[in-house]
């Protein structure tokens, strides 16, 4: 790429300690042109023995969710609970701009390599650490999990049916909730730097964050409750099949959010103006809540004489949000995600070539994009143990002896790869040993 083409954070380096928790935090830098650096223990990131898999066969390189939120990014192997391991790690610190760690609380500081520490190395370094609940406070130390933070956050109970058990969405909304915010965060400590020439340290909680990347609407509500002189909350419930009711049409749903009057009246027009719609009290949307059943049924009459597409346009011309409720064929084929190019190919040397899902962003002047697919395990440890750090390849080699990095990078800088036979046991083992303990 050009230099008028490069990446908007391209002149930042990463330090990535994360696992499936913040993996998508780090992934958003990567998409941007940021040098990130995942770092994992010598027998891998856990998330790689965790299905699903390519192909349906358990490989610890061909997991789906870790493929994904790891593309963009170099790899080494790095044993920080050895000493030689956490003076790498201070080394990597002194040329890196950002470090995020999702590990549990005071771990970092039982290594001796919290942010005090690390900052005393780089006094510019910005540290952010998601965990389950935070650094601070009663439930610091207790377990946590994407179901786990989704549900207390209260956001859970805001969805599926009336008079049903409530839904949790597929994949993991809380801990990208989470890695977004701390992205976010994460910048704006980067920007602040420029000013003040200082670092930052971030606390992300996952229980605090996935209800402000979920449900920010509420979040005034849920804090009315910590003030006594406010006025007193309303209580969450499902009110969706209401106020952004889910209609059916001739291929599919829609869903449609009509509030104000104005939308209203477009929504009707829309529908080809049927007289039963023309009432006035339809227009306020007090009444249509207090009526929605009656109103479901006559709606559904008139929606149902159409196409998913032809709402969503009709809907764009009028005036009136009106989105298709799309499977993932739908997304695929949609003609939206076709024009903008959303999915990429991307070849990994071991998974093989695949379509992933691209980055968000469509910028002209620094365009995001994946550059290189996810690192197989030590992949990068020549390059940047060699290369960088100074090490000889021999250096490398008496680490591995002393547990400190994996010796796969020796393998994968020569092109050839760890045995997949043998970690393909090593996997299997993982997955039979979890579910043993699981009852399974």
């Amino acid at each position: 790429m050009t230099d008028e083409q490069r990446g908007a954070l391209s002149v930042y380096r990463i330090l990535d300690l994360t696992d499936g928790k913040g993996a998508y935090c780090t992934k958003l830098f990567a998409d941007l042109g940021a040098d990130v650096i995942k770092i994992e223990p010598p027998e891998g990131d856990p998330g790689r023995a965790m299905p699903p898999f390519v192909d349906d066969i358990p490989h610890p390189e061909k997991r789906l969710y870790f493929l994904h939120r790891n593309t963009g990014k170099r790899g080494i192997t790095l044993n920080l609970e050895t000493s030689g391991g956490r003076d790498i790690l201070k080394k990597l610190v002194k040329t890196a701009d950002v470090l995020v760690d999702n590990s549990p609380p005071d771990y970092m500081s039982s290594l001796g390599i919290d942010y005090p520490a690390l900052q005393e190395v780089n006094p510019g370094l910005v540290m952010a650490c998601i965990t389950e609940f935070g650094h601070g406070g009663p439930y610091k130390d207790r377990k946590g999990s994407n179901l786990v933070d989704y549900a207390m956050s209260g956001v859970k109970i805001t969805s599926g049916y009336p008079g049903r058990e409530p839904c949790l969405c597929p994949g993991t909304p809380a801990y990208d909730a989470a890695s977004l915010y701390a992205n976010i965060a994460i910048i704006t400590a980067l920007l602040m730097r420029s000013t003040t020439g200082h670092g930052q340290y971030i606390d992300t909680s996952v229980h605090e964050t996935s209800r402000l990347g979920l449900y920010p609407w509420i979040v005034p509500n849920y804090s009315y409750a910590l003030n006594p002189d406010g006025p007193p909350p309303t209580h969450e419930t499902r009110m969706g099949a209401s106020v952004y009711p889910v209609y059916p049409c001739k291929d599919g749903l829609v869903r449609v959010i009509a509030l104000t009057p104005r939308q209203w009246d477009a929504l009707v027009k829309v529908l080809g103006s049927p007289e039963v719609l023309l009432m006035e009290e339809w227009r306020s949307f007090i009444y249509r809540i207090g009526n929605a059943d009656d109103l479901y049924t006559l709606m559904v009459e008139y929606t149902e004489k159409f196409t998913m597409l032809e709402l969503f346009e009709a809907g764009k011309q009028e005036g009136v949000p009106i989105a298709p409720i799309l499977n993932i064929e739908d997304f695929y084929n949609s003609p939206h995600t076709k024009a903008r190019d959303f999915f990429v190919e991307v070849d990994h040397p071991v998974a093989g070539k695949a379509e992933y899902p691209g980055p968000p962003h469509k910028w002209t002047e620094t365009p995001a994009r994946i550059q290189r697919p996810a690192p197989c395990l030590g992949e990068h440890n020549v390059e940047i143990y060699c290369n960088e750090l100074g090490l000889t390849k021999s250096d490398l080699v008496a680490l591995r002896g002393a547990r400190v990095v994996e010796q796969g990078g020796l393998r994968a800088a020569s092109g050839e790869y760890q045995s997949t036979e043998l970690r393909h046991r090593r996997c299997r083992t993982r997955l039979m040993q979890d579910s043993r303990g699981a009852g399974g």
